[in-house]
């Protein structure tokens, strides 16, 4: 058993199986978008919550001065939406333009950002609905984990303060 980097695109069978038949009728952009949802689970619950609590992470460390001191608003959901949405993307960008540069080797730089752009739209426009539950996803948990901190922090305070 061969264990791999998950940072390192997979390895594609160039077998004559029905999934390649599918693949044929397709445009190399269809085959490759199907080859990021089927290899690198790229909408999964795991990597969905991976990104909202990276998220939640980012607005903490962020934010931890206007915590301590009390100041602190939540974000609304569409500012959420956008930190979620720029997650996703910094996690696109990691696992999917090696497999774009593996699949188009051939690419001149701007004919590159044009197929990553489209990608973006693509995975943007048919997944709105795992966007928004990564988003609620992010809330939640970022309201778990403010109301935590605050109170540990009163708890100190109380300990510190005569």
């Amino acid at each position: 058993m061969s264990v791999e980097n998950e940072n390192d695109p997979p390895k594609w069978d160039d077998d004559d199986s029905d999934e390649d038949m599918e693949f044929e009728e397709k445009s190399p952009d269809d085959v490759l978008a199907s080859k990021i949802v089927q290899y690198f689970g790229y909408f999964e619950e795991y990597s969905l919550k991976k990104i909202a609590k990276t998220c939640v992470k980012l607005i903490i460390s962020e934010y931890y001065k206007a915590l301590c001191y009390g100041s602190f608003q939540f974000p609304s959901h569409d500012e959420m939406k956008s930190w979620v949405l720029e997650e996703m993307k910094q996690s696109f960008d990691e696992k999917v333009i090696p497999l774009i540069e593996q699949t188009y080797p051939d690419l001149s730089e701007e004919e590159f950002e044009e197929k990553v752009n489209l990608l973006e739209a693509l995975y943007q426009k048919e997944h709105e609905e795992q966007l928004n539950s990564t988003t609620n996803a992010a809330l939640k948990e970022l309201r778990i984990k403010v109301k935590a901190l605050q109170k540990e922090l009163t708890a100190l305070k109380r300990k510190y303060t005569i």
